[in-house]
Order: structure tokens, then sequence, then C-alpha cells
């Protein structure tokens, strides 16, 4: 899944603001490092309480992936807390 960190929204929504030609566009937002729940899970020490030992492979691996190519193209955004590692390394979660 991916995630996104707020000062990546405030930069997406102030890039998008001033930029021309975008009225009734939709754009999604998110960093550039998807991650499992389960390393989610295991990041804070829960993912043995939150995953059964014998889960399976995922459905559709790719659920959750969102594509951020067109707010790239039309406003030049790149996000600042590029995955929630740097974030966590940073200690801005």
């Amino acid at each position: 899944m991916h995630m996104v960190h707020h000062l990546d929204v405030a930069q997406a929504l102030t890039l998008l603001l001033h930029t021309d030609g975008l009225n009734g566009e939709i754009f999604n937002i998110a960093n550039d490092a998807p991650i499992t729940l389960y390393e989610l899970a295991d990041s804070v020490g829960q993912a043995a309480d939150a995953f059964a030992p014998a889960e399976g492979p995922l459905n559709d691996p790719f659920e959750g992936i969102m594509d951020i190519s067109k707010l790239r193209k039309q406003t030049g955004f790149r996000p600042l807390v590029p995955s929630y590692y740097v974030a966590r390394d940073l200690d801005i979660l």
C-alpha cells in the first residue's frame, strides 16, 4: 500500500493550486515506495500478532498501489518524504 506524508500532501496541493489549466482534474498523491501491511505491522513489532504464520499469497499484489505519474508530469511533484522508512528514520511519523 502507498502512504503519503503530510509534508507531501501540502507540497502537492500547493503545486496544484499554482499550476494553470487543472480545473476539474483529479490527481493521486503518494510517496515513491509502497510497503506491505506486514512491513508496517513489523515496524512496530506487531507482525506476529497481526498475521497468521500460514498466510497465503496476495490475491492482488498491486491493490493499493497509486499511479502518481500524472501529478509528476503536470506539476513536477517529487515527494519530500519518499518512503515510510525515510519518515521513520527522520522521526517525522
